[in-house]
């Protein structure tokens, strides 16, 4: 906003200072925006200071610019327009521009200080910095600064009639700055009034009567966002990227929004993404949110690219090394995986997350290098971080499953359930496990628990038919589970076995015979069992 409100000065036909030829620059920059006349306008600047470093007016100005440029951060420009002034203390406009950065820093009391000075030293030519003093005013939100807001900017549109520098800004066509402080402060005030459609109005005519479409259009998004209209919100985002030339803070304004209100609109996303590392080419971030969108289209091989990118401008962070490692998880790249993982754990910038880290690197001992020993070991580490011990007693529980160790896997699967683990695979397991020790009743408890945490977990209902029927001989509720298994997956081949198998103890031969052959159609589909024993338990049921 500073750059607007700039004073202009005079030229004369012929530049023949650094300084004129600077302001020359500015205006041309005003009235067209052009890259390049900005930065022919700060490059005289500085010459200007070069050739005369008593000239109060170039340090505000270059300071002006080199803010809204990003070339100095707001302590920067707060020094040159303090500067400015120790220089010339009675240049109302060196102290404008320095109570316009105090307020921004947030140093309140002094930029009122500074503006009253400024209208004080020159109240002809005031009108600016009464605007400045009225946008201030009207942010406090009270009833009183508001009609207080609303009393300066009267007044100031009043002196902008005798103020000469709005004046030249009126001749060479800068009338739109002063446009841009009366739209942006009605629009202000209509909406602490809470007449959000009339500000919607305000902001939509500013678009055309000022050259800031991209910030009155994020201020019509915000309204759009509060009346529950996102598709408008978007447009205007999306408006706002465009006519700033892709600015990155339009951006990533744009990628906020859509992130929260369209997170499905992943291909939109990455197109935002793409256009922001153009412009911030250095900055990891965005290959980083980049990569997870494409981890969501399950594109891998870009995924991989976009964390790589993200590494190379921030070789050590962990939560980069993690997403790289679990992208080459889905390639099946498992030993560059298991370094990047190892990596990532070594930095350990929170122990739950390492811990959780730890526990995808002892997956891949586990199930991908079958190495239960590092799995275990791992595993070990990542309980010294955790206060959630249940997923990693589970996982304990499965290892030593699968090494046989029934009685290892029994205890760390009832350590699991006393964390307050509720899961119907582990409970199945541990039924098995149970079964396994001829724990009959154990077993059966568990498969219940199974049914109980998920009623269409087949494989349960199945295996506790089993029970039923091979330890317990109890056919009828043998029969039921077989019957629920095989209603909840008819392709389920094992419980149409089991279910033949519980007929013909039942001498339902008939019955007994239609599930065998199902039995044996389904396991030429899909192999699980020797053919032979199921035509054998078949001819079976028809022997004399």
């Amino acid at each position: 906003m500073a750059e607007k409100i700039l004073e202009e000065t005079d030229l004369k036909k012929i530049p023949e200072t650094k300084l004129e030829m600077a302001t020359k620059y500015h205006q041309e920059f005003l009235l067209k925006s052009s890259g390049e006349d900005l930065i022919n306008a700060i490059d005289c600047y500085i010459e200007a200071i070069k050739e005369n470093p008593d000239e109060a007016s170039a340090y505000y100005r270059l300071a002006v610019l080199m803010y809204e440029n990003k070339q100095i951060g707001l302590d920067g420009a707060i020094e040159q327009c303090r500067r400015a002034v120790q220089l010339d203390e009675k240049n109302p406009d060196a102290r404008m521009y320095l109570g316009y950065f105090l307020s921004i820093k947030g140093k309140k009391e002094e930029a009122k200080e500074e503006l009253k000075k400024a209208v004080k030293l020159s109240p002809k030519n005031s009108s600016r910095t009464k605007f400045l003093m009225a946008l201030e005013l009207l942010e406090k939100g009270n009833i009183f600064n508001t009609a207080k807001g609303m009393y300066y900017i009267l007044q100031a549109s009043m002196t902008s009639l005798f103020d000469k520098a709005a004046l030249r800004m009126f001749i060479k066509s800068l009338l739109t700055d002063i446009k841009y402080i009366q739209y942006n402060a009605l629009g202000k005030i209509l909406e602490k009034f809470k007449l959000d459609k009339d500000a919607y109005n305000i902001y939509s005519n500013a678009l055309d009567e000022t050259k800031n479409a991209p910030e009155f259009y994020e201020k019509m998004a915000k309204i759009a966002i509060k009346k529950h209209r996102p598709t408008v919100a978007l447009q205007c985002f999306e408006n706002a990227s465009k006519l700033s030339n892709n600015h990155p803070e339009k951006l990533i304004n744009t990628i906020e929004f859509m992130q929260e209100a369209y997170p499905e609109k992943i291909d939109e996303l990455i197109d935002y993404y793409n256009l922001l590392v153009v412009k911030l080419p250095e900055f990891s971030r965005p290959y980083y949110e980049l990569g997870h969108l494409y981890l969501k289209k399950e594109d891998y091989i870009n995924a991989s690219n976009a964390f790589r990118m993200a590494l190379d401008y921030d070789k050590e962070n962990p939560f980069y090394l993690n997403s790289l490692a679990f992208t080459y998880v889905q390639l099946e790249q498992y030993n560059t995986a298991v370094e990047l993982y190892k990596k990532a754990i070594e930095k350990n910038p929170d122990n739950e997350w390492t811990s959780v880290v730890a526990q995808a690197l002892a997956a891949i001992y586990y199930k991908i290098n079958n190495d239960y020993e590092a799995a275990i070991a791992v595993l070990e580490y990542a309980l010294t971080l955790t206060k959630e011990k249940g997923p990693i007693y589970t996982l304990f529980g499965d290892i030593y499953f699968d090494d046989n160790n029934m009685d290892q896997s029994i205890k760390y699967y009832n350590m699991a359930l006393l964390d307050g683990i509720k899961d119907p695979k582990m409970y199945s397991r541990l039924a098995m496990a149970y079964w396994e020790k001829n724990s009959i009743q154990d077993a059966i408890d568990c498969y219940n628990l199974a049914i109980e945490t998920d009623e269409n977990y087949d494989i349960a209902h199945n295996n506790l038919g089993v029970i039923y029927l091979d330890s317990i001989k109890d056919y009828e509720r043998a029969l039921m589970c077989f019957a629920n298994a095989v209603d909840l997956n008819p392709s389920y081949m094992l419980a149409h076995f089991n279910l033949g198998r519980c007929y013909a103890e039942l001498n339902r031969k008939v019955e007994a015979a239609t599930e065998f052959q199902k039995a044996i159609d389904l396991n030429r589909i899909h192999p699980e069992i020797d053919e032979e024993i199921i035509q054998e338990k078949l001819y079976k049921l028809f022997e004399t």
